[in-house]
């Protein structure tokens, strides 16, 4: 058989945009299985021809799924470290799990709040619900930029050209899962630092109900209902519901932030091999708060007219608005085909629209009083859509017992922006004037693009005696279209990447598991240089060794992890042709990250993490920048949080939860001029189960969260001289919580 050469993803295209989305979903899943105890069997033995017995390994705590959260805070299985049912602990890379009950206890209002207590992620850069600004390893950026790093449901959360960036609200969550370090392997172009995949929340087969309602500092309130169960009497269709509406005002004056979200979800099991789960959302964001530019002189340097107040809105509240409403539906289907093999499809389409007016800082005159401001007007829609298909198939070659996953994923994404920029009246933050005239600026650009990404993978785990192997290979096909609708231009790109991992774990009797493991990566990059060549892809590549504990008989984890992480191809200004890029640069993160979490009795939580971050530019066309530390990722990250519930005396039902997080100092611009210094924030929190009082108010619960409780003023991160952001002030939220 004979095969012309043609581009993979031409093969994928259509005469128009409407019959590529509708044959997208028709794509057919590749074959595949799981790894059972059962199947392990006649994996091992001393020699050839011998049929012994591997010991069973028990995944997961009592009841815990893959997708479900564990009671208290110890998760034991991950899906997103292997796209399979695998133990952390046989997993040779850093992964860390954030489970509902978590999230809970520390009264989580957005994604970045929920990773808080993570080793080796930074959440709170830029304070805020409208995106989540994460740095994993020290990668990342404040609003997320090129570096976005968030997965929903195992497939990538794509963004749009500028501000019409996803965002889930936490409550339609089931848990949070990080991996640090590359996953393009099993997920394509991705972050070296690493992935935030979320969870949603899905039918179960036990009927529950849940309604909640808070309120707090700042008229911070919200009210949420989640509930679902069988639908019919044999459990083979599932409901769920989950809804919230969130309203309050930010730490700035003039602020408000308004949120309705809704993620019904249905499950069909015919049989005991076949699973169809179809998952929806709807959200809308009339309003929603992010921290402001704000200059360093006034912040973290000193300014002859004193401290800029936390409250200052450097805009005005009759210009400034951001709303967006995006939707969401898709499905992840199961079948197991044998004992041996099964195949697997997840799928979405999300739908973005997003209008962002605002006037920020450009400049702080001589008298450090007077701010000069921009104005930015920008609307844009945003249509994505990804279908991942996996085959897993297990089987034994003599005393190894091999779990194979193969797959193909597609993903595509078309956004059209109209983008204006322009000038605006001056603002002296001693004696602002709100309410002024501003005109709309006029729009100067019209750009769509589409961006196609193509990836063929297989990863090979194998298990030989107390040795856990892990192999895996990629290849990728991008390309992408930037059009210009006023000049009537486009630009086109295309590239290709192989990518791949290798790892290994050695398991002790003891729960001591030592591990090495190599892994790279890539992320395409769209504009070209000022020849016009398209960029080259940027790689990462990234060594890491560790061990991990998981004592027999205590519900606990701990992880040591060392790393070496080199990004490369990294753009960086051209200084022969100003206004241009060119990829010359590259960025290295090496350092240690520890991690513990124990859920050591019934009532006590507990959760410790330090990292150390040693990033540095070692190549750059800037000289001032050369061997200089990137902004925005602090060189130090500490936590401690423990929760407690007493379960008998005179202070049954009553729990205590409290936590400290130390933020280390950060660069505060990139020639390393200024330092953003640390800061120590203190949360806490207090619930009692009011069937304590009376046998009537089973499933009541009230609870009260404080996060910064000492109201510690801090600077979070700044990206320049004048784009600092102060951290969020204290919140205080009272709830009141019913589950049946």
């Amino acid at each position: 058989m004979t095969t012309d050469r043609v581009h993979p993803l031409k093969l994928l295209s259509s005469s128009s945009h409407r019959a590529l989305l509708a044959g997208l979903f028709a794509v057919l899943p590749l074959g595949a299985a799981e790894l059972r105890a059962a199947d392990a069997a006649n994996a091992a033995g001393a020699g050839s021809g011998s049929a012994l017995t591997l010991p069973t390994i028990t995944v997961g705590a009592k009841g815990e799924s893959p997708v479900e959260s564990p009671r208290g805070y110890v998760a034991r299985s991950n899906l997103t470290g292997t796209k399979t049912d695998t133990p952390i602990i046989e997993t040779p890379q850093s992964i860390t799990v954030i489970p509902r009950d978590q999230m809970d206890d520390q009264g989580v209002r957005t994604v970045g709040e929920a990773l808080r207590y993570t080793a080796g992620v930074y959440s709170d850069s830029r304070p805020g619900n409208r995106f989540d600004s994460l740095f994993l390893r020290g990668f990342g950026g404040f609003g997320g930029g090129a570096n976005y790093v968030e997965y929903l449901d195992g497939l990538r959360l794509q963004r749009g050209l500028s501000y019409a960036v996803p965002s889930i609200d936490p409550f339609l969550l089931e848990r949070v899962e990080v991996v640090r370090g590359p996953a393009s392997v099993l997920y394509g172009q991705a972050s070296p630092g690493g992935i935030v995949n979320l969870t949603s929340k899905r039918p179960t087969a036990t009927p529950f109900g849940e309604a909640v309602a808070a309120y707090g500092t700042n008229k911070q309130g919200y009210a949420g209902l989640d509930f679902g169960g069988p639908i019919d009497p044999e459990g083979k269709l599932l409901y769920r519901f989950t809804g919230i509406g969130r309203k309050g005002e930010g730490d700035v004056n003039h602020v408000e932030e308004e949120r309705v979200a809704i993620a019904p979800s249905f499950t069909w099991r015919p049989d005991d091999d076949t699973t169809l789960t179809v998952l929806s959302s709807y959200q809308r964001d009339p309003k929603s708060y992010y921290a402001p530019f704000l200059p360093a002189q006034g912040t973290i340097l000193p300014n002859r007219n004193g401290k800029i107040p936390t409250s200052f809105d450097p805009g005005d509240p009759g210009f400034d608005t951001y709303s967006r409403t995006q939707g969401a539906i898709g499905y992840q289907f199961e079948h197991a085909v044998s004992d041996r093999i099964k195949v697997r499809q997840n799928a979405r389409y999300l739908h973005i629209d997003s209008t962002f007016r605002a006037l920020s800082l450009s400049g702080l005159a001589a008298d450090q009083r007077t701010m000069t401001r921009r104005s930015t007007l920008s609307q844009e829609n945003v249509n994505t859509a990804a279908v991942d298909n996996q085959g897993e198939l297990t089987f034994s070659t003599g005393a190894v017992a091999h779990t194979l996953l193969g797959g193909v994923d597609y993903q595509y994404g078309f956004a059209d922006r109209a983008l204006g920029n322009g000038t605006a009246p001056n603002i002296v933050w001693t004696a602002p004037v709100y309410n002024q005239r501003i005109a709309n600026p006029a729009i100067t650009s019209q750009t769509s693009q589409r961006q196609q990404q193509l990836g063929l993978y297989a990863q090979d785990q194998m298990r030989l005696d107390r040795w856990a192997f892990l192999l895996g290979l990629r290849h990728d096909w991008a390309n992408s279209k930037t059009t210009d609708k006023r000049a009537n231009s486009s630009v086109t790109q295309s590239d290709t990447a192989f990518t791949w991992r290798a790892g290994a774990v050695y398991l002790f009797d003891n729960g001591l598991a030592p591990y090495a493991s190599y892994a790279t990566s890539f992320q395409p990059q769209t504009g070209t240089d000022w020849a016009g060549s398209p960029f080259e892809p940027s790689k990462g590549k990234q060594y890491e060794v560790g061990v991990k504990f998981q004592p027999k008989g205590v519900n606990s984890y701990v992880t040591v992890a060392g790393f070496h992480l080199t990004q490369e191809n990294v753009l960086t200004a051209d200084t022969a042709h100003p206004g241009f890029s060119t990829p010359t640069g590259e960025v290295t993160s090496q350092g240690v990250e520890v991690e513990a979490k124990a859920s050591l009795t019934d009532g006590f939580d507990l959760i410790a993490s330090y990292a150390y971050t040693d990033i540095t530019n070692t190549k750059t066309t800037v000289a001032a920048n050369r061997d200089k530390r990137p902004v925005g990722a602090p060189e130090h990250l500490a936590s401690l949080w423990g929760h407690y519930t007493v379960h008998e005396g005179p202070v049954a039902g009553f729990a205590f939860g409290a936590g400290v997080r130390y933020i280390g100092a950060s660069a505060g611009d990139p020639a390393n001029t200024v330092e953003v210094p640390s800061a120590t924030l203190v949360d806490a929190m207090l619930s009692y189960d009011l069937e304590n009082l009376t046998p009537k108010a089973r499933g009541a619960q009230v609870q009260l969260n404080a996060t910064n409780l000492f109201d510690k003023e801090y600077v979070s991160g700044c990206a320049s001289s004048v784009t600092c952001f102060y951290g969020a002030g204290r919140t205080v939220l009272a709830s009141l919580r019913y589950r049946w």
